[in-house]
């Protein structure tokens, strides 16, 4: 197994939440952009804070965004995050466009892992693509998919990350069974009460736990 793994903890939407990702170390700190459809979807303004903090500690700014355009690409740029994750359509235009390392998510549906194998070498030559994250079929529903169709994959030198329904309870296994360079927690570090917004520093400092110590 890889270690240290790192951890992204996506979907901030307060200076609350990063503040969890400084007080436990977390590597990379997740923002939703111009996805209103999203719970967690966050404004421009708000983004440029948490980024400008989360820098003061050395924490990897990454924006999330699904089938963004140039204009939207440019003002990430400008905020001054260090990747972009994009998820949906990645069009020729934006990636040339792209002054920022891409993190290209791919969702798994019922794919094998020959025809994972079969995406990846679409991306091997892309340069500015950094990382390849793995998510379930619906991003952000918290649902797992069959992580044994990573067994084995090779990521072309670029980074993996591993998404989708990850939690305290099954993120040592995930790790153990993937082998990714990071991993990816949103819905499983917040509340069960769905009324309260943010994270849940008592399950943040759990999954770190579990990410970072348990051998």
């Amino acid at each position: 197994m890889k270690s240290p793994v790192e951890v992204k903890i996506c979907g901030l939407t307060s200076e609350a939440d990063a503040g969890l990702l400084e007080k436990y170390g977390a590597d990379y700190g997740g923002m939703v952009l111009f996805y209103p459809k999203s719970k967690r979807n966050i404004s421009l303004e708000l983004a440029g804070l948490l980024v400008r903090r989360l820098k003061k500690s050395d924490i990897n700014t990454v924006a999330v965004v699904v089938s963004p355009n140039v204009s939207q690409v440019t003002e990430i740029e400008n905020i001054g995050f260090d990747y972009i994750q994009i998820h949906g359509n990645l069009s020729e235009e934006v990636y040339n466009s792209c002054g920022i390392n891409i993190i290209r998510a791919v969702n798994i549906r019922n794919e094998e892992a020959d025809e994972i194998q079969e995406l990846l070498e679409i991306y091997k030559n892309c340069d500015k693509i950094s990382g390849l994250l793995f998510d379930a079929g619906v991003p952000g529903s918290g649902k797992t998919f069959d992580w044994d169709s990573l067994k084995g994959i090779n990521s072309s030198g670029k980074k993996l990350f591993l998404a989708g329904g990850l939690n305290t309870a099954n993120v040592f296994d995930a790790i153990r069974t993937v082998t990714p360079d990071v991993v990816d927690v949103s819905s499983g570090v917040e509340y069960d009460n769905t009324d309260i917004k943010g994270k849940d520093e008592n399950k943040v400092k759990a999954f770190m736990q579990e990410a970072k110590l348990r051998k």
